[in-house]
């Protein structure tokens, strides 16, 4: 059985596969930054919480992204990202309006 797969899926599936990638690395940042508190985060928050960190990855450069200091965040911060996620997803909010907001978030951490 061959396989009809094109240069394009490939890059499509490299991409997927890239920004899955870079949003679980910063999910394990901000996982053991919060440690106690990262129970208290329901299931379906932190499937909000790692999409929106995908999104985000791919709005900016892989240099930018890789500066940001995940371990440096707080709960409230992730509380915000995950909010601006549900009003994305829920058309309250324009995607990349929030994805900027949570992009400008993100750039402050230190």
């Amino acid at each position: 059985m061959v396989l009809d797969i094109n240069n394009e899926d490939l890059g499509i599936r490299s991409f997927q596969l890239q920004k899955s990638r870079a949003a679980e690395r910063a999910m394990e940042k901000i996982r053991q930054k919060l440690s106690d508190i990262w129970n208290k985060i329901e299931s379906k928050d932190i499937e909000i919480l790692q999409w929106t960190l995908g999104e985000v990855w791919a709005l900016i450069g892989r240099t930018e992204w890789e500066q940001i200091k995940f371990s440096s965040i707080n709960f409230a911060a992730v509380l915000k990202i995950i909010q601006i996620g549900k009003e994305i997803i829920n058309h309250e909010r324009r995607g990349y309006d929030g994805l900027e907001e949570i992009k400008t978030l993100l750039q402050g951490l230190s």
